[in-house]
């Protein structure tokens, strides 16, 4: 399966760079993909080279609303209706940032399982974020003996796809 790992970059150091590369190695030892957009970011020479801190202060927003729409909006929701299942890491950074949540209804609408990993108790994961989760795990190695079962993963797309369509069912147009 391909696997989008979401989590906090915003505010988080080096973007988040470290969990995903550790979980892209584990995932590849169990047969599965991992789609990072830290390294999807970093290739994109337009978006390492923008000044994204400065132009978020400036008083004219609209440079830096094209920009979050061009190279994050769009970049991460084709990202997730190319993959399968989504990882998301709900920490600190996630807290204070709102797009590794949009992905997450991003991926519900799309009908992808989402694996909520977060050492938070669970009173402190919000209840939208629990709605849109397929399973939650305390940790990495959880998750990861979790998706070493194939068979369950395939369940997890067509049991995504039924609650879509029974909570959601006539919501969007074109469903």
């Amino acid at each position: 399966m391909r696997f989008y790992l979401s989590g906090g970059m915003e505010f988080k150091d080096g973007l988040g760079k470290g969990w995903r590369e550790t979980i892209t190695k584990a995932l590849a030892l169990l047969g599965h993909i991992a789609v990072d957009p830290v390294k999807e970011e970093m290739e994109d020479s337009e978006a390492t080279t923008y000044h994204w801190a400065e132009k978020k202060l400036k008083e004219d927003l609209d440079d830096f609303r094209h920009m979050v729409r061009l190279k994050m909006f769009r970049k991460d929701m084709r990202a997730i209706q190319d993959t399968d299942a989504v990882i998301l890491l709900y920490d600190e950074s996630v807290q204070r940032g709102a797009g590794t949540l949009a992905e997450a209804w991003e991926a519900f609408r799309e009908a992808k399982p989402v694996y909520v990993v977060s050492s938070f108790e669970r009173r402190d994961v919000p209840g939208w974020l629990i709605g849109e989760s397929t399973a939650l795990f305390e940790n990495f190695a959880q998750l990861l003996a979790y998706v070493e079962d194939h068979e369950q993963l395939k369940f997890d797309r067509h049991v995504a796809e039924f609650i879509r369509d029974s909570y959601l069912e006539g919501i969007y147009k074109g469903r």
